[in-house]
């Protein structure tokens, strides 16, 4: 090999090498596209030291933005997904052009049961929640959303075994022992499956779907409502799927959507204010993009009886906003894992809508709810010295109690108080039987894991109880009475 053609070779693979670089500047990558938020740029020096991660970081970094990223994104997963039909992307794909959400597949075949305590806990925090909204003179409903493959299952790869049982109808079993109301959309959405009411290539279900998920809540409040049964429906490939955007992030399939032909009331977002566009900020909403969507609240213009919708919602909820607005005067709506229950105004509805796979969420933090006093009377529990660790953080809204129980600990029907005593009296409250992990992580010094199957318990104790600073703390649960 002559040293000209060496040279050659060598300036051709470093300006390949050097090609992506050149190239940066000129493009930009969409993160909305993969559903995350690219990396940052690391830094060499991470908390006051050399940051001894900075080449992965870098990687991490690089990687997110080569150019024409989306492009060879796009053209990987044609290889891989519509040729060898394996997963990728975060997407399963399935029979006849259906793709499922990577994380359905453990919900499918029950690869990440919630424990027997923590389905109690989820039960046990959803009939508190349902108490003070009663107590208020409002309508509670719990929607859990099940998962498109819990629906289409027949649609999913033949490797993938259905269970018998799962997380969602564990927690439904239970809910119907605690007397939860609760709207059993598997059931509803099953029963209607040959109308098409999820997407082929979205995780989400259509607006035919939403529409029967909509009277399927308004029934469930016992509100009455408008059924839309009358509109015109219809069917437009127009509509373009998430998890197809995962897959094909230079552009992909387009899926049908089913257009009703509606004539709402006319109304204005009361928050955020001062909207010039309603109709194209509802259309935002509604889109998958998550502008602003964490919270907003409307007026509808024509209905003037004082009803009022509080809906803690995730992305399911977009499909629906247009129907709820045009049945209340007043709807607020908001993406949380931590309802406030406090500031409800009286006789609000609240619709807390979480889809299937998330359904944990619901017990990782507590909600911002005062604990109810219970009668020392009907609370229990034998006294046989054990202690517990209890952390307390007094602010301005109250006196916030947490902890949490040993791993074997027997929890009974899963229902948690804390008794609190001092030289003048006793006081018991029910707490969430929830584990905070956040919190205890922080007092701990230390990470927070994303999940853990802990169990633990939460109260705030409001301000209008004072125990001053000599007063004792019990917690009682399963029979068992532990001391501070």
């Amino acid at each position: 090999m002559s040293k000209t053609f060496k040279i050659i070779y060598s300036v051709i693979f470093f300006l390949i090498c050097l090609f992506p670089l050149i190239l940066m500047p000129f493009f930009k990558n969409d993160a909305s596209l993969e559903k995350r938020e690219l990396n940052k740029m690391p830094s060499f020096i991470s908390g006051g030291k050399l940051n001894t991660d900075f080449s992965n970081q870098f990687e991490a970094w690089f990687n997110d933005r080569i150019p024409l990223r989306a492009e060879l994104l796009s053209a990987a997963n044609i290889i891989k997904g519509e040729m060898l039909h394996a997963p990728t992307s975060n997407v399963i794909i399935g029979k006849d052009g259906w793709l499922f959400f990577t994380e359905e597949g453990e919900d499918y075949m029950d690869t990440t049961a919630m424990t027997e305590n923590q389905i109690k806990a989820a039960a046990v925090t959803l009939s508190l929640i349902e108490e003070q909204i009663v107590t208020k003179g409002g309508s509670f409903l719990f929607v859990p959303m099940p998962n498109k493959a819990s629906v289409y299952g027949e649609y999913m790869p033949s490797c993938y075994m259905e269970a018998s049982d799962n997380n969602l109808t564990r927690l439904m079993d239970k809910l119907d022992e605690y007397d939860v109301n609760y709207a059993d959309m598997k059931k509803v959405l099953t029963d209607n499956k040959d109308k098409g009411v999820y997407h082929r290539r979205d995780s989400h279900w259509n607006y035919q779907g939403a529409l029967i998920g909509y009277n399927t809540i308004m029934d469930g409040l016992g509100r009455e409502h408008k059924t839309y049964e009358d509109a015109s429906l219809t069917k437009e490939k127009t509509w373009r799927g998430d998890l197809d955007k995962l897959l094909y992030p230079a552009g992909g399939f387009m899926d049908y959507q089913y257009v009703y032909d509606i004539a709402y009331d006319d109304f204005e977002f009361t928050y955020p204010a001062a909207v010039a566009d309603k109709n194209a900020q509802l259309e935002l909403f509604m889109s998958d993009k998550e502008q602003g969507d964490t919270l907003f609240s409307t007026n509808n213009k024509v209905i003037n009886d004082g009803s009022s919708l509080f809906m803690v919602r995730d992305s399911f909820g977009r499909a629906v906003l247009p129907f709820f607005i045009d049945n209340y005067e007043n709807a607020t709506f908001k993406r949380t894992d931590c309802p406030d229950i406090v500031s409800l105004e009286d006789k609000t509805d609240f619709v807390y809508e979480i889809v299937e796979r998330n359904l944990y969420r619901v017990i990782a933090t507590a909600p911002f709810m005062y604990a109810p006093l219970r009668d020392n009377d009907v609370v229990t529990g034998t006294d046989d010295g054990k202690k517990i660790e209890v952390y307390k953080d007094k602010q301005g809204y109250g006196l916030r109690i947490f902890g949490s129980f040993d791993d074997d600990t027997d929890l009974g029907d899963g229902r948690v108080y804390i008794r609190i005593e001092n030289a003048k009296e006793v006081l018991t409250f029910e707490a969430f039987p929830i584990y905070e992990n956040k919190l205890i992580a922080d007092k701990k010094g230390e990470e927070a894991a994303e999940k853990s199957d802990k169990s633990g318990f939460s109260a705030i104790i409001s301000n209008e109880y004072e125990f001053g600073d000599d007063y004792t703390i019990k917690i009682i649960a399963g029979d068992s009475i532990y001391t501070e």
